[in-house]
This record gives structure tokens, sequence and C-alpha cells, in this order.
């Protein structure tokens, strides 16, 4: 935790810089630990050892840091992913294709939690201007994965591309809470009776993913 202290305002762009990638660290620190529940103003400014008030000469809002962290993952994965899908690019393996999107979202719990929640939580108490920020970052971003999707899987019709990102993004938000159930739910999923609702997030999305490229290939 930054001491009050050592927090004393930051005038030099370097150091303004440094005060919020502070600030972007103590909230990821909560949310690593405690849930989306956990990351308030309150508790960031609390685990950064500043003032409340200070959160927001760096932030608008408790959305806006998250919606930071949420694209700041977002980019590494990226990054990962379009590594992973090199080795197939010309193949129109779709299967291959799939597991590896499914298995690099689900070892990236924070992403997938944080795009859960992005329409219908961190996307409300932003301005105009962040809202558009967030928007273009995130479209540079799909943008490379339209790339890296099209190159492995020529076959694809680049229109339907973003909208199959669309649908990934619907399917992380249904698929991560069903597979994150609280502890009274895990408790009755796990009588046999109710094996049918239970949602494994790997396999279900790579089932959904191969089911979306297919229907997309039968559609040229």
């Amino acid at each position: 935790m930054v001491t009050n202290s050592s927090f004393s305002r930051a005038r030099a762009p370097e150091q303004r810089e440094q005060r919020r990638q502070e600030i972007l660290s103590a909230a990821r620190r909560l949310l690593d630990a405690g849930g989306l529940e956990a990351v308030g103003l309150n508790a960031i400014a609390r685990e950064a050892g500043i003032a409340k008030s200070n959160c927001y000469r760096y932030f608008e809002s408790r959305e806006q840091i998250l919606l930071t962290l949420l694209t700041e993952d977002e980019g590494a994965w990226v990054a990962e992913l379009e590594l992973e899908l090199a080795p197939l690019v010309g193949s129109n393996d779709v299967e291959g294709v799939a597991r590896i999107i499914a298995h690099s979202l689900n070892a990236q719990p924070r992403l997938c939690l944080l795009t859960s929640v992005v329409a219908g939580v961190l996307e409300q108490n932003v301005s105009e201007e962040t809202a558009r920020g967030f928007k273009q970052d995130v479209r540079a971003l799909a943008l490379r994965i339209a790339n890296a999707l099209f190159a492995a899987i020529p076959r694809l019709p680049p229109p339907r591309i973003m909208a199959i990102q669309r649908y990934v993004h619907a399917l992380i938000a249904g698929m991560w809470p069903m597979a994150h159930p609280s502890t009274a739910m895990q408790c009755v999923l796990a009588d046999a009776d109710f094996e049918p609702f239970r949602t494994d997030f790997s396999r279900d999305l790579q089932g959904s993913l191969i089911a979306l490229f297919r229907g997309s290939l039968t559609e040229e």
C-alpha cells in the first residue's frame, strides 16, 4: 500500500502517470482478492493510501477505473491470442481456433469478470468522452482479433467476423457467472439432479464457438 506521505500531488506528466498506475494497481489487487463488490472508490483510495478526492484527479469514477483495467487486460489477451493463433494461419481449423480462444479466456478470470458486467454496470456511470474513448480502444482490439481470426480461418466471411465477436462477448457475459455461482448454488448444483445446469466455462464456450464458426461458414 502506498502511504499518504508518499502520495504527494503529482505535477509532472510522468508523476501523474505514476499516480494513475498506483490507483489502477490498487483496484486490480482489490478485484483479484474480493471480486467486483470489493472495488469501490473508498476501498481503492484506502488501498492506494490516498484520500478519495485524489482519485478524481485521475479518474472520473470507479467505472472508468474498471474500464481501464478491462482494456489493459484485453490488450494483453489479444497479444497472446495473436501468438497462439499464428501457427494456424490458413488452416481453417475451426476446432483448433475455438479451443485456443476458450482456453486462453478461461486463463483470464479478471478479463472475463469485467466483460461479464461491462454493458450492465461499467458503461453506466461514465461521461460521453470516456465512453467514446473506451469504444475506440475496444474497436482497435476488435480489428486485431478479426485479422487474427480471418488469417486462421480464411473461409470466414469478413462481415461475419465482427458479429461473431459480439456473440462471444454475450457468451462470456452469460457463461462466466453461471460457471462461478455462489457457494449456496454450488452446493445445489452438486446434486446429481441438477447436473444439466452445471456450466464448464472453457468446454461450453469452445462448443459454442465451434457452432458459431461452422454456422458462419455455411452462410458463404
